[in-house]
């Protein structure tokens, strides 16, 4: 048996609910057992990252260097926090991951030429971790756009892309839930209950 935790990701376009599913997951599996992160921003160099790529802190970044600097905050990511936890017992629940990266870098920003390298870099980046659990959150693109507005949020780079990006973006989550055997994909549509019921029984299953 894999003395190893589990490695569970939680995933989705913006407005799918991960902020609200993740905080519902921490009531019931408190930290201890349990580590939560989130890609970018887990590490002291992620969250300068993230300010980086999400917020603009250093200006404008052009996207070959989004592309390598989204992959240093998963390379120091996987090295800093998910492995120690993982070889130490502990179940890891991360905000997005490596399929994040795809749906967004890749096919949201139509950079399908950095694939094969991509492709390469994330395996040699999360090499001897592998996925035990990807939750996909699927909502359409409006239900998406109108929960951010309710809220009030101010959107980010990566939320302020076009509606034809977010387009691509919830598609190759769908296409990538659907050929990954450690993906379920949850439809968010619904109420907050039902979705919750799922997310739940789902990170049962495979602890």
């Amino acid at each position: 048996m894999d003395k190893n935790g589990a490695y569970i990701v939680i995933e989705g376009g913006d407005g799918a609910g991960k902020d609200t599913h993740i905080a519902f997951l921490k009531e019931t599996f408190p930290e201890g057992d349990f580590v939560y992160t989130r890609e970018p921003g887990g590490t002291a160099l992620g969250a300068e990252l993230r300010e980086m790529l999400l917020h603009g802190s250093k200006g404008d970044v052009s996207l070959p260097t989004e592309l390598f600097l989204f992959l240093a905050d998963r390379a120091q990511h996987v090295e800093e926090v998910i492995k120690p936890a993982r070889a130490a017992g502990k179940h890891v629940i991360s905000n997005r991951s490596w399929i994040s990266f795809l749906a967004y870098q890749i096919y949201g920003r139509e950079q399908f030429d950095w694939k094969p390298l991509v492709d390469s870099a994330l395996e040699k980046i999360f090499k001897g971790c592998p996925l035990t659990l990807a939750i996909i959150l699927d909502v359409p693109l409006s239900m998406g756009k109108e929960r951010q507005r309710s809220m009030g949020k101010i959107l980010d780079t990566m939320e302020s892309m076009s509606n034809d990006s977010h387009e691509r973006i919830r598609q190759a989550f769908l296409t990538i839930g659907k050929t990954l055997p450690q993906a379920k994909i949850i439809d968010a549509s619904r109420t907050k209950e039902e979705v919750r019921t799922d997310v739940y029984a789902a990170v049962r299953s495979v602890l």
